[in-house]
């Protein structure tokens, strides 16, 4: 946590991100990858884990932003990352619906919240307007708020695909400003652990960022404070 004394009296807001904020991701990447490979493996031989994946990951990319520019919903832009993989490799085109739905069930299985975020997110509740901002998906975002609850213990939630912008975009920070009963920029914290996306977006559209680095290995930009755990934001802000 940073020695600098900071004055947050003013605040009458806290905004979240999700991921890697109020949730840990247990797995790597990789483990995620190898798992659903094995799924398929025999159904997409003689094609290997890394010859799929090396093909995967640009069509994944693509249809991101097509889902970023408004071409194609989310759900339609992530099963055709599969659709068009498996068409690229010769395989069949059929799997995609399945091999996204086993991606899902992957990612929400090693997805859970911190020790310390319910505490914290309850107690912040009693004196702050809160909320989640994230990136993602609709269909993966909002079923890892339903899995935990989570839009229980802040008064809103928002996915960037259902405003239509994404961080760092100063727009989205606006919608969930909006959201958060117009609440004033400058009143406003928001608590990320992506130093683009997160404290640059929010420093871009006014917000007082909070890094959150929970494996202590990065710096925050000057003035803006850093904490390694949810829960000093009670002592921060005196909760």
């Amino acid at each position: 946590m940073t020695k600098e004394p900071t004055d947050f009296s003013h605040i009458t807001t806290i905004i979240f991100d999700m991921d890697g904020t109020l949730i840990k991701h247990t797995w790597q990447l990789s483990k995620i990858c190898e798992a659903l490979f094995a799924r398929f493996a025999k159904t997409l031989a003689p094609v290997t884990e890394e010859e799929f994946f090396d093909c995967f990951w640009s069509r994944n990319y693509d249809m991101w932003y097509m889902m970023v520019d408004g071409v194609l919903d989310g759900n339609t832009a992530a099963k055709y990352s599969y659709a068009n993989t498996l068409r690229a490799l010769g395989q069949d085109v059929n799997l995609a619906e399945s091999m996204l739905n086993y991606w899902v069930e992957l990612v929400l299985e090693e997805a859970i919240p911190f020790d310390d975020t319910f505490t914290v997110l309850d107690a912040l509740r009693q004196k702050y307007t809160t909320g989640i901002l994230t990136n993602g998906f609709i269909h993966l975002q909002r079923q890892k708020i339903e899995r935990y609850n989570l839009a229980a213990h802040v008064g809103f939630s928002l996915v960037s695909e259902e405003a239509g912008y994404h961080k760092p975009d100063k727009r989205l920070f606006w919608e969930a400003l909006k959201l958060a009963g117009d609440a004033s920029p400058k009143e406003t914290l928001y608590v990320g652990d992506n130093l683009e996306a997160d404290i640059e977006g929010a420093l871009e559209a006014g917000l007082m960022p909070i890094f959150i680095n929970v494996e202590d290995n990065l710096e925050s930009p000057n003035g803006v404070v850093k904490i390694k755990k949810l829960d000093e934001l009670l002592i921060l802000l005196a909760v």
